[in-house]
């Protein structure tokens, strides 16, 4: 089936694993598996590299893998990647080596199966137009996200975006949206493709409930949601998936900074979305 709609769930309410959820590959990481689509082998992970992790030998994987460093330091091809950097490294894209000597913990997605890394050539061919080597989100080009084609102008007054990788075939876009504090949306909106987020930093109130750093979305096409705000501000990584992201809006509704926690969860994540999490202390 495809992935299940998930409004929300915090990625602390969930269990580590040992390996990737799909292909074989890295058994040697830990794993929280947020969303999978059963018939394509995509998913979305929270992974962790333990300290001292590596491949020494050179190796490629035949799905894109994308991430974001939400904490450590990972080194691949010499390419220090620390937190708040990104990569989308297509399909094929060959790793000399790979390593994390402190250990990393990175949100990814896989566009397929993980399965093993193969190095059973000297360079596999990659789609060049597909590779993003690394963006650092504290000196991309913020700003650089086109409003207009996303139909994100009139709910994005207070907010900067800033765009990761655009899929060269589908459309699809990843970015990030830094929300200013106490400024909330007032229309309700709907996408014709999934879109999924994660709360990289800060708290959104919205439908579902109050989300915190670490709260994860999946949601299928044409799912009206919002309107949302943050009392504390908020930096979102959001992908559109099956296509470009546009944006439909309904009438203004009101908006609460104190919304009821009912998130919209298939059955195997309900116990562990079941409660909100407790808020972190201010003092």
């Amino acid at each position: 089936m495809a992935r299940p709609h998930i409004e929300f769930i915090q990625a602390q309410a969930l269990e580590w694993a040992e390996g990737l959820p799909s292909g074989g590959a890295r058994p040697d990481v830990g794993c929280k598996t947020l969303s999978l689509d059963d018939e394509t082998g995509a998913s979305t992970c929270v992974v962790r590299y333990p300290a001292g992790w590596s491949r020494p030998k050179a190796g490629y994987l035949t799905t894109d893998e994308e991430f974001y460093v939400l904490e450590g330091n990972l080194t691949i091809n010499g390419i220090d990647y620390e937190r708040d950097s990104y990569a989308h490294l297509p399909a094929g894209h060959l790793r000399t080596g790979a390593e994390s000597k402190d250990g990393a913990v990175l949100l990814t997605f896989f566009e397929g199966p993980v399965d093993a890394e193969l190095s059973d050539a000297p360079g596999a061919a990659f789609r060049a137009d597909r590779l993003v080597e690394k963006i650092s989100a504290s000196t991309g080009d913020w700003g650089n996200a086109d409003l207009d084609a996303m139909g994100l102008r009139d709910i994005s007054t207070s907010s900067r975006l800033l765009s990761l990788f655009t899929d060269p075939d589908t459309g699809e876009i990843t970015y990030l949206t830094g929300v200013a504090p106490f400024k909330s949306e007032s229309s309700p909106e709907r996408h014709p493709v999934g879109q999924e987020f994660y709360i990289l930093g800060g708290s959104l109130a919205g439908v579902g409930g109050f989300m915190q750093a670490g709260a994860y979305c999946w949601r299928p096409p044409l799912v009206t949601h919002g309107p949302y705000g943050s009392p504390t501000g908020a930096l979102i990584i959001l992908r559109s998936v099956g296509g470009p992201l546009t944006t439909e809006l309904d009438a203004p509704v009101p908006h609460t900074y104190q919304p009821e926690h009912a998130p919209v969860l298939p059955p195997e994540l309900a116990k562990a979305g079941s409660k909100p999490l407790p808020p972190p202390s201010r003092y």
